[in-house]
């Protein structure tokens, strides 16, 4: 039994679509984008400090903003001391900075 090229070929196709559709909800870490650099300081991070400020970030833009701080009566008010680059967000590093600081 001789398979031919466009049975192959069709098979062949078949299978990649599988496997890429198996890979649509993978999500790396990081912010989602893959970013390399958040995913590693991800990873050097203590899980905690990771899952409370995703819990955080309620609308998963990979910042907590004022409104997201205010869920937290801590946080906001060291949200200013924290939000080093002034730019109204606490990012990841940002605000594993300033549990850093509380802890010490």
């Amino acid at each position: 039994m001789f398979l031919n090229m466009k049975s192959i070929t069709t098979g062949l196709f078949t299978a990649a679509v599988v496997a890429l559709a198996g890979c649509q909800n993978y999500t790396p870490a990081g912010d989602g984008a893959g970013s390399f650099d958040r995913g590693k300081l991800e990873m050097s991070l203590p899980p905690a400090v990771v899952e409370q400020f995703n819990s955080l970030d309620s609308n998963g833009d990979g910042v907590i903003d004022v409104s997201e701080a205010r869920s937290n009566s801590d946080l906001m008010g060291a949200f200013g001391t924290a939000d080093v680059d002034s730019d109204r967000q606490l990012s990841l590093e940002e605000f594993a900075d300033s549990q850093a600081t509380d802890n010490n």
